[in-house]
């Protein structure tokens, strides 16, 4: 059964279209990955999804429900998450309390009163934080400032915030980009280990050709767009126009 739905999705920006009737399907449980040049609409199809666009033509459900009729902090609320190409993190506040933002669809007005009343509310709410940061390896950085940390633990912390709401869906936007081999590595694992030991759908945008081809379960190939291939990564790597306009040498390799 698929968890997300995209059916004929368009999206214009002054005459420009960056989304031509885009249509696929991503079941639950999935790795599912948008490949493409700049500019082949892959953000732009994230930005509709969590509701910052509104495209002009189409639909897109999750779990049954249609999410344009829904502002982006519902869609959060349904179990979709996101995070950027460019971290948000805000750097004099610690690690710890960066990734507390993301819970913020799980506790209510109620509860955030509690926590600056009631030391026990801020303890269950690390808790659930550090249980992430654990599972992401970062359970050592809790205290420390977010201003000087590695790029790699700004990364991790912009994944562990997504991860604090709980969701069914994630939205990883180049999780991979300015990292080094071995950085890309170890996202390649958290990426699995995020779908196998936490249940949760995957949705990733990658440059990093090594990386989508080695954990995903389907790729789709976009340009200017409009959808090239859509298939499994066995498939989509000899795609004579894969290969042609995006792979390159990488294909060859």
């Amino acid at each position: 059964m698929a968890d997300l739905i995209i059916e004929n999705l368009t999206m214009r920006f002054a005459g420009v279209v960056a989304l031509d009737e885009v249509s696929f399907s991503v079941e639950k449980g999935e790795i599912f990955s948008l490949i493409g040049p700049n500019g082949s609409g892959k953000t732009t199809l994230f930005n509709c999804i969590n509701g910052f666009n509104k495209p002009q033509g189409g639909k897109i459900y999750f779990n049954g429900e249609n999410l344009l009729d829904k502002r982006p902090h519902n869609i959060i609320d349904s179990g979709i998450s996101r995070t950027f190409q460019n971290v948000q993190n805000i750097p004099f506040m610690t690690v710890l309390d960066n990734i507390l933002l993301g819970a913020h669809s799980r506790i209510d007005v109620k509860a955030t009163v509690q926590r600056w009343l009631s030391q026990d509310q801020r303890e269950i709410e690390e808790a659930m934080v550090l249980d992430i940061m654990d599972f992401l390896g970062i359970a050592n950085y809790e205290q420390k400032y977010m201003l000087g940390q590695p790029f790699g633990i700004q990364k991790l912390a912009e994944i562990a915030r997504a991860l604090v709401s709980k969701p069914k869906l994630i939205l990883l936007d180049e999780p991979a980009a300015g990292m080094n081999d071995q950085e890309t590595r170890e996202i390649a694992n958290i990426i699995r280990d995020i779908r196998e030991d936490l249940g949760i759908t995957v949705l990733l945008v990658e440059h990093d050709m090594n990386l989508v081809m080695s954990i995903s379960d389907r790729i789709c190939v976009l340009d200017s767009g409009e959808i090239i291939t859509l298939g499994e990564p066995e498939e989509v790597k000899t795609h004579p126009k894969v290969i042609e306009i995006y792979l390159g040498e990488t294909a060859d390799a």
